[in-house]
C-alpha cells in the first residue's frame, strides 16, 4: 500500500522551505572570514599534533620552566602541568606567555619587571579565563585562536581591496606558515597585535576612521611597536585632507594611496582621522603613565631588564648576531634564522616600494628599522617573532607567489622552518 503523500524534506533529501542547508549557510560567510578560518584551523591542528609528538618523545620541561626558577617570582600563574592539559596547553606556556599569564592572574605586582609587558593582552586573557576557572594558559590559547581568525580576515579584506583576492589568499597563507607563526598559537601578543594593525589599516583605507582609531588604540596598548601606526595612519589622513581640498586626486599622490571615502571628503570630517592618528600614541602614553604613577615601576625602567634602551646602528646589530652564530653559542640556529629573516624582510620592503601602497611601506620600513637597532642579551632577540606582524612583506610575497615555483618553494621551506621553531619551542629552548 502507498505510504501516503511525501512531505518535502521529511526524508532528509531536501531541506524544508525556509530552512537553509548547511552548505547555503557556509556560502553566506564572507570570503575574508572563511579563508581566515580554514587557514587558522589547519595550521593550529598541525601545531597541536606536532607538539604532542614531541612531548611523547620525552625530555620536554613543564610549563614556565624558566620563569618558575626565577628569583623574585613570589607568585606563579596557574600552570597546565599534567595529562591532556600539558600536552595541549602546557607545552606552549613558556617565556613571555608566562608573564602574560602572571599579569592576567595577579596584575602588575610590585618588585617585578612586569610593566615591560603591555596591558591589553593580559586584560583580554583575564576576561577569557573567568568562565574557565582562572585557567589563563587555556584562555590565552583560545583567545589567540579567535584573534588569529580576526587578524587574518582583516588582512585578507585589506589586501583583497588593494592587490586582489588571489594575492590576499597567498598573503594570509604565507603569514600563517611563517616560522614564527607558533606565536599566533601560543599565548603571546602577536595575534591581538596583528588583528589591531590589520583593522586599523582597513579602517583607514576604507575611510572608516573610528574603526581605525579603536584598532590603533588597542595596538598602542598591546605592544610598544603600536606607536609606529602613527606613520601609515598619518599618511592616509593626509591623503584624505588633500582630497578634501581639491575634491579629486591630490597632486602628486597616485590613486592607490587615496581611499574612496577620502575623495571629496569635507574638512569637517577630518576630526576622526586626527583622532585615529593620535590613538596609538594615546594608548602608549596611558600605559606609560600608569606604570609610573600607579605601579611605581616606569615602563622604560622595566624595559632595561631586557636591554630595552640599548640601540645601535643596524650594521652593528647584524654583525653582532653573525658573531654569535659563528661562535657556536647556544641557540645559534635560531639566531641565524633571525639574521636571515631580518635581511630578507628589509630587502623585500625595498624591492616592493613601488608595488605596495605607501602606507604599507611606511609601516614595514619603520617596524624593520626598530627591530634592527636592538642589541639585547642575545643580539636580535625575538627578531623572527617581531617580524611576523610586518604584514606588507607577506603581501609582497603574495604578489611574487603568482609564480608557481616560487609559491611551492616558499610554502615548503616555510613549513619546514615552522616545524623547526615549534619543536625548539616545545623542548624549552629560547626562541621567543
Amino acid at each position: 500500500m502507498p505510504d501516503g503523500p511525501r512531505v518535502p524534506g521529511s526524508d532528509g533529501a531536501r531541506p524544508t522551505p525556509g530552512a537553509p542547508s548547511a552548505r547555503a549557510l557556509l556560502a553566506r560567510i564572507p570570503r575574508d572570514w572563511s579563508e581566515a578560518a580554514w587557514v587558522t584551523a589547519i595550521v593550529r591542528l598541525g601545531l597541536l599534533a606536532l607538539g604532542v609528538v614531541v612531548l611523547l618523545q620525552g625530555s620536554v620541561p613543564g610549563p614556565c620552566h624558566f620563569e618558575v626558577a626565577r628569583n623574585g617570582w613570589a607568585t606563579i600563574p596557574p600552570l597546565a602541568s599534567g595529562g591532556l592539559d600539558l600536552s595541549l596547553v602546557g607545552i606552549w606556556q613558556r617565556w613571555d606567555a608566562c608573564w602574560y599569564g602572571k599579569i592576567a592572574a595577579f596584575g602588575y605586582e610590585a618588585g617585578t619587571d612586569a610593566t615591560a609587558f603591555f596591558p591589553a593582552y593580559p586584560l583580554l586573557v583575564r576576561a577569557a579565563a573567568l568562565p574557565l576557572g582562572g585557567h589563563v594558559a587555556l584562555a590565552g590559547m583560545l583567545a589567540n585562536l579567535a584573534l588569529t581568525v580576526v587578524a587574518l580576515a582583516g588582512l585578507h579584506r585589506l589586501v583583497s581591496r588593494d592587490l586582489g583576492a588571489r594575492v590576499a589568499d597567498r598573503t594570509i597563507l604565507y603569514l600563517s606558515i611563517f616560522p614564527a607563526a607558533i606565536f599566533l598559537h601560543a599565548p603571546f601578543t602577536e595575534a591581538l597585535f596583528l588583528a589591531a594593525v590589520a583593522w586599523a589599516f582597513v579602517g583607514a583605507r576604507e575611510g572608516r576612521w573610528w574603526l581605525a582609531a579603536g584598532a590603533a588604540l588597542v595596538a598602542g596598548l598591546t605592544r610598544a611597536q603600536g606607536i609606529l601606526l602613527v606613520l601609515p595612519l598619518a599618511w592616509e589622513a593626509m591623503a584624505a585632507w588633500r582630497a578634501s581640498r581639491v575634491g579629486s586626486r591630490p597632486s602628486g599622490l597616485p590613486w592607490s594611496v587615496v581611499t574612496r571615502a577620502a575623495r571629496g571628503a569635507r574638512p569637517s570630517s577630518l576630526v576622526a582621522p586626527a583622532i585615529a592618528v593620535a590613538a596609538p600614541v594615546a594608548g602608549f602614553a596611558a600605559f606609560a603613565w600608569y606604570t609610573s604613577a600607579v605601579v611605581g615601576l616606569p615602563l622604560f625602567d622595566a624595559q632595561d631588564a631586557w636591554g630595552g634602551r640599548e640601540f645601535h646602528p643596524p650594521w652593528e646589530t647584524v654583525a653582532a648576531a653573525l658573531d654569535w652564530v659563528v661562535s657556536g653559542s647556544q641557540s645559534n640556529g635560531v639566531e641565524l634564522l633571525n639574521v636571515a629573516s631580518l635581511l630578507l624582510f628589509a630587502g623585500i620592503t625595498l624591492l616592493a616600494i613601488r608595488r605596495l601602497p605607501a602606507s604599507y611601506s611606511l609601516y614595514a620600513a619603520a617596524s624593520i628599522l626598530l627591530i634592527a637597532i636592538r642589541i639585547q642579551p642575545i643580539p636580535l632577540t625575538s627578531t623572527t617573532r617581531l617580524l611576523l606582524v610586518v604584514f606588507p612583506v607577506f603581501a609582497a610575497l603574495g604578489i611574487a607567489g603568482r609564480h608557481r615555483r616560487f609559491d611551492l618553494a616558499w610554502t615548503v621551506g616555510s613549513v619546514l622552518l615552522l616545524g623547526f621553531v615549534a619543536v625548539t619551542f616545545v623542548r624549552g629552548d629560547f626562541v621567543a
